[in-house]
């Protein structure tokens, strides 16, 4: 396999200590936020900007994109380039974008610094391969795992914590405060982090980039992976993004504030991860993926039952938020082990695959709401999980083959 670089020295072993991992949660938590900060802000833009709640939606859009580029152009430098000095770049410039929107007079210069946020902050997808970098290899799922907690719970702690700090103290602090944690989570990761050797890279940034599709070729854990979660995330962006009109329209007709808040019910992936790691580390990453698949099937017929009872919309929703933390840790898991030397490109490929499978069932979930209802989205859902659980078995017979060799 073509690696383009050499680790001159190891990291050593007695740098892996439980502080330095919970750090690199918080801080992944914290990082993350910054690409869902706009998202309970849009009424509070359009009344401090004096526009349209309609077009203040472009700052959300644009940290999305940037967030998505961030991931395809700065994380595979992760494989070529000492992390500390990497980090602290990506930390100063996210800070530096932070406080740029919290002054900005206008929505333009607020979409551009929103961009420049999503793409410098993708500070979580060097921070997990750097965890399984230097985690035992015994305790890598669980190390991820923990990591993976901090981000989940950055991302729904954005919006709850967000949007009370913006109805309290305006938008503008909002940015503000996101920069001072930003700053402090990010400046306690990179003391913690251990110094690495120069590394000897003899692939150019244009190299470094060409080698992501030809990883994606010829690497079939990695494809298999790509297609093993992007089928459950794709299920379950489906129905997470049409939940709130299924819960808006009849039969219950809820505000969207207390639509919003079966957003909280996310966390309980967060919670379920743990165990997902320490199993992944004694029995391998295939059980869980399987074990979420099936999961997710369940979590789309409890949907479609949730139109008429509402104890089973709030069971489909826990259901399906830890089966998408379960797959995620599982496949990242499987790749970072097959793929030492390149798990920042691996990653970079795999959360493209994982971002673009996202989007696309987003808008296939539009158009099902559309034709067919909410129990046409459920559908959608099961039939990605379908897909997944039909892919499995050439994961299954791939590891086999693998373990043999």
């Amino acid at each position: 396999m073509e690696t383009g670089m050499v680790l001159t020295e190891q990291i050593p072993e007695r740098s892996t200590r439980p502080l330095l991992f919970a750090v690199m949660a918080i801080c992944s938590g914290v990082t993350v936020a910054n690409v869902y900060l706009a998202q309970p802000l849009l009424t509070l833009f359009a009344s401090g900007l004096g526009i349209p709640a309609s077009s203040a939606g472009l700052v959300v859009t644009c940290a999305q994109f940037g967030y998505a580029a961030g991931i395809l152009f700065l994380v595979p430098l992760g494989d070529v380039r000492r992390r500390r000095p990497l980090l602290t770049a990506m930390l100063t410039a996210t800070v530096l974008a932070l406080l740029a929107a919290a002054l900005a007079p206008g929505l333009s210069l607020l979409a551009a610094a929103a961009a420049l946020i999503g793409g410098c902050t993708v500070i979580p997808q060097v921070l997990v391969p750097l965890a399984a970098e230097l985690a035992p290899p015994r305790r890598r799922a669980a190390v991820v795992a923990n990591v993976q907690i901090g981000l989940m719970t950055g991302i729904i702690g954005s919006r709850v914590i967000g949007g009370a700090v913006g109805q309290a103290l305006g938008w503008r602090a909002v940015y503000v405060l996101a920069a001072v944690l930003t700053a402090i989570s990010g400046l306690l990761a990179v003391v913690l982090i251990p110094r690495e050797s120069v590394r000897e890279n003899t692939l150019g940034y244009g190299g470094l980039l060409a080698s992501l599709p030809r990883l994606l070729r010829t690497e079939p854990a990695l494809r298999q992976s790509c297609l093993l979660h992007a089928a459950l995330f794709g299920a379950y962006n489906a129905t997470w993004t049409s939940l709130v009109l299924a819960l808006t329209g009849a039969p219950y007709h809820f505000g969207t504030a207390a639509a919003g808040l079966f957003g909280v019910l996310g966390l309980a992936g967060a919670f379920a991860a743990p165990w997902a790691g320490r199993f992944i580390d004694r029995r391998g990453p295939l059980p869980i993926v399987t074990a979420a698949l099936s999961l997710t099937l369940f979590s789309a017929a409890a949907y479609a039952l949730g139109r008429t009872w509402l104890i089973c919309m709030i069971v489909a929703v826990v259901a399906v938020n830890i089966a998408v933390q379960w797959s995620q840790i599982a496949n990242q898991a499987r790749i970072f082990a097959y793929l030492p030397e390149a798990r920042s490109r691996a990653n970079t490929v795999y959360m493209v695959a994982v971002f673009l499978s996202g989007a696309i069932c987003a808008a296939l979930a539009a158009a099902c709401y559309t034709a067919f209802g909410w129990t046409g989205v459920c559908l959608l859902q099961a039939v990605l999980a379908l897909a997944g659980l039909a892919a499995l078995p050439f994961a299954r017979r791939y590891d086999r083959s693998a373990l043999s060799a």
